[in-house]
């Protein structure tokens, strides 16, 4: 259940995003949703979570932290330069990174019907990314090539969530991860952040608020998901947003894929959801 409701929150939150991004810039975006989606569950662990962590806990939260800041960041950018009926598919793949590792790191088993179900998702990822020269652009390009690094920092990622769920203080653990991501956004702002603000976007604040929750609160039901289940079982279903989101795309953004595209999306969503099910 908090795998099936992270990712009705992941598909709602990338739609959300987009449609954001297409007024706003992404930096501005990333930082003030996930410091507004942060509070809530910094203030959870003040009054029930609140400890000393200790040294192993300190540092996962550190480097979990650091790499969500750099996912959410390439994934915001991707969404801005290319479309979320692509970017969200391909993004799902984080999936396979996370199973593999989770087979070699964790112990966790994986069959022979696994093996070809990841293979038919990275199938249907080279259709996604590949464009002919006509339409082909630098911005979609670099869209593809932040949704990659998107694919394998975020899959690393997990097992090291992992690890902090099954810590005796998760709250705290999610908390001070999501303290080290907002921190490091907030350290970028000189460098990131020079574009003026407008009245525009200043009122795009509340909606940017709204973003940060859903999307704040879809990972932490993940990271609940986590600490119940197997990365294997709990991972597939949770990145299984991309239906989602490409149907909102479609009906309000109005986005269109070549054939080949909708064909590498059809495979990695029922790969996706196969994976769910045999795991």
């Amino acid at each position: 259940m908090f795998a099936i409701s992270s990712m009705l929150g992941f598909g709602i939150a990338d739609f959300m995003a987009k449609a954001i991004l297409n007024k706003a810039s992404t930096f501005r975006t990333v930082l003030i949703s996930q410091t507004i989606g942060s509070i809530l569950y910094v203030g959870l662990m003040v009054f029930y979570d609140l400890a000393l962590p200790d040294a192993s806990l300190f540092l996962m939260t550190l480097v979990s932290g650091s790499l969500s800041a750099v996912v959410l960041f390439a994934f915001y950018k991707a969404l801005s330069l290319g479309k979320a009926s692509l970017v969200s598919p391909v993004s799902s793949c984080l999936i396979v990174v996370a199973v593999v590792l989770s087979l070699l790191i964790l112990g966790e088993t994986l069959t022979g019907l696994q093996t070809i179900v990841i293979a038919s998702v990275f199938l249907g990822m080279l259709l996604v990314a590949f464009e002919k020269s006509a339409t082909k652009s630098s911005s979609s390009n670099m869209s593809m090539l932040l949704t990659l690094a998107v694919v394998f920092l975020g899959g690393a990622n997990t097992i090291i969530q992992k690890w902090i769920a099954a810590s005796g203080h998760y709250l705290l653990g999610f908390s001070l991860a999501r303290l080290v991501a907002v921190g490091l956004l907030f350290s970028l702002t000189p460098l990131l952040g020079k574009e003026a603000s407008t009245p525009r976007v200043a009122r795009m604040y509340v909606t940017m608020g709204l973003l940060g929750v859903l999307d704040v609160t879809a990972f932490f039901a993940w990271f609940l998901g986590l600490r119940q289940g197997s990365v294997s079982i709990v991972t597939p279903i949770a990145t299984s947003s991309a239906p989602v989101t490409i149907i909102l795309a479609h009906v309000f953004l109005r986005e269109r894929v070549l054939l080949h595209q909708k064909i590498g999306i059809v495979i990695i969503i029922l790969g996706v959801a196969l994976l769910s099910a045999i795991s």
